[in-house]
């Protein structure tokens, strides 16, 4: 079970998609229906990670990958992410668990 909010991380991509909440995800036009690389993933705040890879009747279903993220590599995701938004200061980006890193992605929206 998903953990919301949470993620996307794009193979290939420095940017972070944030998704606030299953209802977010099932409202978004694209998000439940767009065409996921199968290296894409959704990362929810426990740190575990989801294949987006999956479609039920043109529906993506996140399946749960048995991998979870640690807290250092989530910083390292959410620093290149600030990043590519052009935020400063980088380096300063610290938190002590996932959960408080997708607060900071959200900010960052």
């Amino acid at each position: 079970m998903i953990n919301w909010p949470a993620v996307i991380k794009y193979h290939g991509d420095n940017e972070l998609t944030y998704v606030g909440s299953e209802s977010a995800w099932n409202r978004d036009a694209d998000l439940p229906v767009f065409d996921y690389e199968i290296s894409d993933s959704l990362i929810d705040s426990d740190g575990c990670v989801y294949a987006l890879d999956n479609k039920d009747s043109g529906v993506v279903c996140p399946v749960l990958a048995n991998d979870n993220i640690s807290v250092n590599e989530f910083i390292k995701l959410v620093k290149l992410h600030a990043s590519a938004q052009g935020e400063c200061c980088i380096e300063k980006i610290m938190f002590k668990s996932i959960a408080e890193g997708m607060k900071i992605v959200e900010s960052l929206r």
